[in-house]
């Protein structure tokens, strides 16, 4: 499903590349180092396809993204750490969920975190919907 959506949507984009599978101990070991598990879609997707090296990340990029956010922004960022960043605009934004106060994620709502503000608005519902406003450049 993401696999075909990216190929339909991002055909021009010579850089957006599907991945081979994520395996359930890569997902895992990526939910244990944000500190959380990944909403079902996020696992869908990573089990269909390891990143595109465009919009998505994959699960090493994940790891890597929370442990340089936490590490690097946390001092100025209060509650970087409450976010699973999975994906991001080039520009230094990560699209993300957001981690809730019971350490769940929150499902069904998919943020844009600014790395200027860190402020998060609203990007889409699910992973289609932010495919497809991404690649028709409405976000």
């Amino acid at each position: 499903m993401y696999r075909e959506l990216i190929k339909e949507l991002a055909k021009n984009v010579i850089h957006a590349v599907p991945g081979k599978p994520a395996t359930l101990s890569e997902i895992q070991e990526a939910e244990e180092i944000v500190g959380c598990r990944f909403p079902a879609e996020l696992r869908e997707l990573l089990t269909e396809m390891n990143g595109d090296r465009w919009l998505l990340f994959s699960t090493e990029e994940i790891k890597d993204v929370a442990l340089s956010t936490r590490e690097y922004l946390s001092e100025s960022y209060e509650d970087i750490d409450r976010h699973i960043f999975f994906g991001g605009n080039g520009c230094g934004d990560y699209y993300c969920y957001n981690i809730m106060s019971d350490g769940s994620a929150e499902n069904g709502k998919i943020w844009i975190w600014e790395h200027e503000t860190n402020r998060t608005s609203f990007a889409a519902s699910s992973i289609s919907e932010l495919i497809r406003r991404y690649n028709n450049d409405e976000i």
